[in-house]
């Protein structure tokens, strides 16, 4: 009688680990570097990652305060290392800018671009801007608590099946 319900805890258990997993894939020293970090628009900078998650596409993002540029993506090699040399575009104004490789969260390092001689102002219309999703520890409560919430739920229910199971059986 108590193995049913300890085999359901069991597995109620592992289902928690493996969704914590997922959402903490990459290692906790987990970062990326940029260089050279004080760019004028139009060069390229070298976007280097270390302890990310093997073999993982990641969305690249340059975005200030008021535009976000899609770079295209990058792909860590087998050991969780990133190498990708990145153009930034001519087209941007001088400011502070977040250099995001988006993956299953976000990591970022800050880029000054000096605006290109003759540069626009602003970036064209009909370039594709996009927004990164920001995920934090919010996101990992939920994913935690709807697992925790799941085992309970499943252990209760194969409590109750073993005490109307039994009464039943004789």
């Amino acid at each position: 009688m108590r193995r049913p319900l300890s085999s359901a805890l069991l597995l109620g258990g592992a289902l928690l680990m493996l969704s914590a997993a997922s959402v903490l894939a990459d290692e906790p020293g987990a970062g990326i570097t940029v260089e050279p970090a004080d760019v004028t628009a139009g060069q390229t900078v070298l976007l280097a990652g270390n302890s990310l998650e093997p073999d993982d596409e990641r969305t690249l993002v340059l975005k200030n305060e008021t535009l976000a540029v899609n770079l295209g993506t990058a792909t860590t090699d087998a050991d969780g290392m990133l190498n990708q040399e990145i153009q930034i575009p001519a087209f941007l104004p001088s400011g502070t800018y977040q250099l995001q490789a988006i993956g299953d969260e976000t990591l970022e390092v800050e880029v000054k671009v000096t605006a290109a001689d003759g540069a626009a102002a602003t970036a064209p219309a009909n370039e594709a801007a996009i927004t990164a999703r920001d995920r934090g520890p919010l996101e990992l409560g939920v994913v935690l608590v709807g697992a925790a919430l799941a085992a309970v739920v499943g252990g209760l229910l194969v409590l109750r099946a073993e005490r109307f199971g039994g009464a039943h059986s004789s």
